[in-house]
């Protein structure tokens, strides 16, 4: 399975730590790469960096949106994170999870097929679900 994550705050880093070893390839993209350096994620042709404008699609697209089955959202504030996970939604097959900091939009964005992560409780078991591990 191919995971595309976007963005780099702490949340990202603990997913990633996490489902590294269970997926295919595993794309980070974000504005800058200086995030990613001090990242403990192995060592791996599986994992690929990337940066650019993440509000852009040509730059999600580079980071592979289209070859990605997941996608993991969570940018500098939640209207961008939204933002930036309506722009990724091109495909319906594709599971696209969305990290919040504040929950008050989490019903709006559940029922347009967005599936919501509480960063201040985050738990990821929907996601391990859907990579089958």
């Amino acid at each position: 399975m191919n995971v595309l994550a976007i963005g780099s705050k702490i949340t990202i880093k603990k997913i990633c730590e996490d489902i590294v070893n269970k997926v295919d390839s595993l794309s980070l993209v974000d504005y800058t790469n200086k995030n990613y350096l001090n990242w403990d994620l192995s060592v791996s042709n599986r994992i690929k960096y990337n940066t650019g404008n993440i509000e852009k699609i040509d730059t999600l697209i580079k980071a592979g949106l289209e070859d990605s089955e997941i996608i993991i959202v969570h940018s500098r504030t939640d209207i961008d994170t939204l933002f930036i996970a309506q722009k990724t939604k091109i495909d319906t097959d594709k599971s696209i999870f969305v990290i919040l900091e504040d929950l008050l939009l989490a019903d709006i964005y559940e029922s347009l097929g967005f599936i919501i992560l509480d960063s201040h409780n985050l738990k990821i078991t929907k996601l391990t679900n859907k990579l089958g591990n």
